[in-house]
């Protein structure tokens, strides 16, 4: 039978300790680690990468939708079941990423057959449940314009528009805004594929500037250029050739 490592999201205590106890009467479940808020559950996934996470909907300040959202990127591999106490909700936990839903109050019989359902899965058929996640979670990315980063051991949530620029350094994204550096738990493609249609754009393969924020262009050597970025540190970005022309339209440069 295959062992299943579960994370456990909900902002009310009761509810967790009642899915904690009937998860624990299911043989082949190991529960590694229960979260209260979904800032709390990005930093338990990036620690524990469990298999599944049981993740409640409707959650105070960072929504279930919000955590699923970047959860996919803090751990990928994650399938998500969602918790709900409403009806409509369960219809539509599957256009939102959902593998499967639980409706509150948690039935014992029900859980079993998530689990049961879970444990069945062969490897090609878990990757391909991952896939569809990431599918339905990119019809409805657009409309959720806030990041989760992480700073000074918390995960806070920035507006796309505060966002200067993103850059990798040491193998991490780093996200620079006016309040300073935090780190994307993703790669730069992650990041590059969220923020299609916004201003903030791919200009070199270390680098996403906030095309908004451009104060200076900076013609440069053999035709190539620097962006100039408003903000505390005034970083000037390089922009690689293949990006030249688009990005030159996109500016109005001749």
């Amino acid at each position: 039978m295959t062992v299943l490592e579960v994370l456990i999201v909900d902002d009310e205590l009761p509810a967790r300790d009642e899915l904690k106890f009937l998860l624990s009467r299911q043989t082949g479940i190991i529960v590694v680690g229960e979260a209260d808020s979904g800032p709390a559950a990005l930093v338990l996934a990036s620690e524990h990468q469990p298999d599944v996470v049981f993740l409640d909907v409707e959650m105070r300040g960072m929504s279930g939708v919000e955590t699923a959202l970047t959860l996919r990127a803090v751990a990928p591999d994650a399938l998500i079941v969602f918790a709900t106490a409403y009806d409509d909700y369960a219809v539509k936990a599957f256009e939102i990423g959902a593998v499967d839903y639980l409706l509150k109050p948690f039935e014992e019989e029900r859980v079993a057959t998530t689990v049961e359902r879970l444990q069945k899965y062969r490897s090609d058929e878990w990757a391909a449940a991952a896939q569809r996640v990431d599918q339905a979670l990119a019809a409805i990315r657009a409309s959720i314009q806030k990041l989760a980063v992480e700073r000074n051991g918390k995960i806070v949530m920035v507006d796309y528009r505060d966002i200067l620029y993103a850059y990798m350094q040491a193998g991490e994204v780093m996200v620079v805004t006016s309040e300073g550096k935090a780190v994307y738990p993703g790669t730069l493609s992650d990041l590059q594929q969220r923020l299609q249609a916004t201003s903030l754009v791919r200009v070199h393969k270390s680098y996403i500037v906030n095309l908004d924020k451009v104060v200076e262009v900076i013609p440069w050597f053999k035709g190539t250029y620097w962006l100039r970025v408003g903000g505390p540190d005034g970083a000037e970005i390089p922009v690689s050739k293949g990006q030249i022309k688009e990005i030159k339209e996109i500016l109005g440069l001749k």
